[in-house]
């Protein structure tokens, strides 16, 4: 049997396409990869089938982040761009999942359960521009869990953070050219993860950085997405140029109408006919099936945003609630 030659200089491309073809013939046939994206496609089914842990609940959730443009050229980038870009990469999805879990807030601190369920490790480097494969936490299966096999296909609140970040890079591609669709998705998550990620495009920016996403979330289902210059510039203007005023809080009172403690979200029906939907408090949440279609009084935590252009949108959030 003939030894395998070694591996030669990555950087000589002739020398590795001659020994992936080399490599064929010694495999006897076997499926060997001959370019470089053949061998990229390699690796991440292999790192995806080393994320299927025992005694977790299914394949770890994996998102492959490749960084494009000028800066990457010769596939490396400055850890001065690359270490900012994947802190604001996290602290974007964390910061996105505190705001669709209930109430979002400007300081407070996110609480250590969503810091622990949209954590990202990176694992391992892959061909491309500049590419890294990130993971999610590994999921431990509870032992009295009645259907185990199905709880990894079940969303997360990491699946719904990034899919949030990934609507809005969609929208930022996609928005023509108004921004008000993207403005609306983006209003809504709140001053912290407008900050956010307003940080991580303008590190894109800044190193004329694009980006290409692949999010392999429920069953290994992939999602791609892709961020250009102009879009992620998009994002930057908005999260920069949006003012959020103080917020005040008011007294209404109405029908409870709809309630989620799933995703901390209720609708009033106020006596004047305004329906009102609002986040709320992480105190509140857990407790409002006990108000669920009755007649309630609410303190409402009103914030006002202005955005570029002068147009207002109103967040709200309950931070009081008692039936009436």
């Amino acid at each position: 049997m003939t030894a395998p030659a070694p591996f030669p200089d990555p950087q000589d491309r002739a020398a590795v396409l001659r020994w992936m073809r080399e490599s064929r013939q010694r495999a006897g046939g076997r499926a060997v990869p001959e370019t470089p994206e053949e061998f990229a496609a390699v690796q991440r089914q292999r790192l995806l089938r080393q994320a299927d842990l025992p005694g977790t609940a299914g394949p770890r959730r994996r998102m492959d982040v490749a960084l494009t443009g000028p800066a990457t050229s010769a596939h490396e980038v400055r850890v001065s761009v690359l270490g900012p870009f994947l802190a604001n990469l996290q602290e974007s999805v964390s910061a996105v999942a505190q705001a669709l879990t209930g109430r979002p807030t400007n300081a407070a601190s996110i609480p250590r359960p969503i810091r622990e369920m949209t954590a990202l490790s990176a694992s391992a480097l892959f061909p491309s521009s500049f590419g890294v494969a990130l993971y999610g936490p590994e999921r431990e299966i509870p032992q009295d869990s009645l259907f185990p096999d199905l709880r990894g296909d079940l969303p997360t609140v990491l699946d719904d953070a990034v899919d949030t970040v990934l609507d809005v890079v969609d929208l930022s591609e996609n928005t023509g050219r108004s921004d008000d669709r993207l403005a609306e998705q983006l209003v809504p998550l709140g001053q912290r993860a407008m900050k956010h990620l307003g940080a991580l495009t303008a590190g894109l920016t800044d190193a004329e950085l694009g980006l290409r996403l692949t999010w392999y979330a429920e069953g290994g289902r992939p999602r791609h997405s892709q961020w250009t210059p102009d879009g992620a510039q998009r994002v930057r203007y908005l999260c920069e140029h949006s003012e959020f005023q103080t917020p005040e809080v008011l007294s209404v009172t109405g029908w409870l109408g709809s309630a989620s403690a799933l995703r901390g979200t209720v609708e009033i029906r106020t006596d004047g006919g305004e329906i009102i939907r609002a986040r709320t408090d992480e105190e509140i949440t857990p407790r409002l099936g006990a108000y669920f279609g009755n007649r309630v009084e609410a303190d409402v935590e009103v914030t006002t945003v202005r955005s570029a252009g002068g147009r207002e949108r109103k967040n709200y959030a309950v931070v009081a609630l008692r039936n009436a």
